[in-house]
């Protein structure tokens, strides 16, 4: 196991609680599921946290940014000598990140500006037994619900291709499978990505051998080669598109097509949430001004719903 990974685990578990003061924000992704949901298969160095009320853009970026600003204040106040940057990103400047150097150890602390609210409940969860044990701390999360954090990392997975996300992925598949919460989590995903749904769910292969080993090695405490990276990415892809309803798929379409059937997806609250909100107003922006093409991208997810993955490796 890496040490550098390790001191930012003991950074992360100290700066946490006071990020959790902030009652707008809840944990995701790969901290979330490793350090909390699971009994920590592998160590997780980030923050990467979701804006739960529903607000506008320009309000909820401006929440965001008073927040971080106080809890980087707080770390910088009771966390010596732990420094605190608050980064502006994007042509709005927007302050939706803080990174925290203690020595040479860095802990990056993220808030999505775009994946904004949330569709189930978030849960209080207390970090594992072995993180108890290991670092000996004991820290609580606010986290998203089961269904939207695997989801969430499924999305990932599909996306980045990064070995921690597909790690999480198997892990997830060799224990559960894609329930129904969790496969509806992945469809809101897809709903509230910047890519088109088909680049998701037959996504073109990336080959990250060097993100492998400068990236992923040292981190995990089970068995997970570079060939465990490739084969899972495949065993998500089908097991996608085998669990993928009638219902599934007419929405996934009707989405795409830019006129969405909301009726054929269980849960309201998805229509309301401006991530969907905004790829639909891309979608139909494109439609307007190149038919033909967002045509062509229509019959790109028919097919990968229903056709064999294919295995295009750039």
């Amino acid at each position: 196991m890496a040490e550098p990974y390790r001191d930012q685990v003991r950074l992360l578990l100290d700066i946490l609680p006071l990020v959790m003061a902030e009652p707008v924000f809840a944990l995701k992704g790969g901290t979330a599921i490793n350090l909390f949901e699971w009994d920590m298969p592998r160590l997780s160095v980030d923050i990467d946290l979701t804006y739960l009320p529903n607000h506008d853009r320009k309000e909820s970026l401006g929440a965001i940014g008073e927040a971080l600003a106080r809890i980087g204040a707080e770390i910088a106040r009771r966390l010596p000598p732990t420094r605190v940057t608050q980064a502006r990103q994007g042509g709005e400047g927007m302050e939706v990140k803080l990174n925290c150097q203690r020595v040479r150890t860095q802990v990056k602390i993220e808030v999505n500006p775009s994946l904004r609210g949330h569709l189930l409940p978030v849960r209080d969860l207390a970090c594992s037994d072995q993180v108890q044990e290991q670092f000996e701390a004991f820290v609580e999360a606010r986290c998203m619900s089961h269904g939207e954090l695997f989801g969430g990392k499924i999305c990932a997975a599909l996306d980045r291709q990064h070995p921690r996300d597909l790690f999480d992925v198997k892990r997830l598949l060799d224990q559960e499978g894609l329930t129904d919460e969790v496969r509806l989590g992945a469809i809101a995903g897809f709903v509230s990505h910047g890519r088109p749904i088909a680049e998701l769910v037959d996504p073109a292969r990336k080959d990250q051998r060097e993100t492998f080993r400068s990236q992923f090695e040292g981190m995990p405490f089970e068995p997970f080669s570079y060939d465990d990276h490739q084969a899972t990415l495949e065993r998500l892809v089908g097991a996608l598109r085998g669990s993928f309803t009638d219902d599934d798929r007419a929405f996934l379409l009707s989405f795409e097509a830019g006129d969405p059937d909301w009726s054929r997806f269980p849960i309201a609250a998805l229509a309301e949430l401006p991530a969907p909100q905004f790829k639909l107003m891309n979608i139909r922006k494109f439609r307007e001004a190149s038919p033909e093409r967002h045509k062509a991208v229509l019959n790109a997810l028919e097919k990968s719903l229903i056709s064999p993955a294919s295995a295009t490796v750039r």
